[in-house]
């Protein structure tokens, strides 16, 4: 999960992607790279979750797992570079409007500066109304490759501290990528 920016749901659609990967019986942990430590704060509020959160201090050990969702800190191009070159895969995280789509370039400089060479794409998260499909079409327009939308739902701002059960959305979001 990558993205300069904060509060666009790095952590909740870690959780959630974990979720739903763990659902399909693949080995699946959260590596937690933000100092911040909001992955872990999750897992300990949520107490015993069918899959490890790691703190990044355990990176080895969460790189024995067969997938690893990296949470990344925001405002980090240094540590969004280094989750970048351990990935197979990258997920941009953006939040649904105006502002945060301008705010996705720094986002794709670090992604391009780090050398990453695999599948990537945008994944539009807290989306309203329209705004989504205007977002996704706006952004493939300039040949951006966008995953999916995961609409504003409340039950994503109650989901902190909880197992997500609800993987819906994400699902739907996220299928040809975790196909």
């Amino acid at each position: 999960m990558l993205s300069r920016k904060g509060g666009v749901g790095k952590t909740l659609t870690a959780m959630y992607t974990v979720a739903l990967l763990k659902t399909q019986g693949r080995d699946v942990a959260v590596l937690d790279k933000d100092p911040e430590g909001s992955a872990g704060a999750w897992a300990r509020a949520a107490g015993n979750l069918p899959f490890p959160v790691y703190p990044e201090g355990k990176q080895a050990q969460a790189m024995k797992h067969a997938v690893v969702v990296v949470d990344t800190p925001p405002n980090d191009p240094k540590a969004l570079g280094d989750a970048a070159r351990m990935a197979a895969r990258v997920l941009v995280v953006a939040k649904c409007n105006a502002l945060e789509a301008d705010r996705l370039v720094p986002t794709l400089d670090a992604l391009a500066a780090s050398g990453f060479s695999g599948p990537w794409g945008i994944l539009l998260t807290q989306a309203r109304g329209g705004l989504g499909r205007e977002m996704k079409a706006a952004l493939e327009d300039e040949d951006l490759p966008v995953y999916g939308i995961i609409p504003h739902l409340i039950k994503f701002e109650r989901a902190f501290g909880t197992l997500p059960d609800d993987l819906t959305e994400y699902r739907e979001a996220l299928a040809e990528v975790l196909a």
